[in-house]
C-alpha cells in the first residue's frame, strides 16, 4: 500500500509538474502559434481558446514579434503565462515582464 502511494505521489507530481503539461500541450499552443503569426498585426489575435492543451488560458496579448497569454501555471496570485515570440525576448523584459526560454520560441513570463 506504501509502495502504491509513493509511486502514486511521484507520478502525480511529474503529470502536473510544468514541464510534463508543457509537453503534452505543444501541439495546440503551436497550433494556436501558427494561427496568432498569420493574423494581421493591425487587428486583435484569433481568439483564445479557454484551454490550450493542459493550461486553462486567461487572456491574451500581442508582442512585437509574437503574443504572450496568462494561464494557470505558477503560483494562483501571480500573473504567470507563456509567450510566443519569433525574436528572442530579454530575462529582464522591460522590467514589468519576465521572460525564461523554454525551447524554441517559447517563454514562461511572470508579470510584475
Amino acid at each position: 500500500m506504501v509502495t502504491f502511494i509513493v509511486i502514486g505521489g511521484w507520478y502525480a507530481s511529474w503529470y502536473y509538474s510544468f514541464e510534463s503539461r508543457f509537453k503534452r500541450s505543444k501541439p495546440a499552443l503551436d497550433a494556436y502559434a501558427v494561427q496568432a503569426m498569420a493574423s494581421d498585426p493591425n487587428k486583435p489575435l484569433p481568439a483564445l481558446p479557454r484551454r490550450l492543451g493542459a493550461f486553462e488560458t486567461v487572456d491574451v496579448e500581442r508582442l512585437p514579434h509574437g503574443f504572450l497569454f496568462f494561464c494557470d501555471y505558477g503560483h494562483p496570485l501571480d500573473a504567470n503565462g507563456l509567450a510566443y515570440s519569433a525574436e528572442p525576448l530579454p530575462a529582464d523584459g522591460n522590467n514589468h515582464d519576465f521572460f525564461k526560454h523554454i525551447e524554441g520560441n517559447w517563454y514562461t513570463i511572470w508579470r510584475n
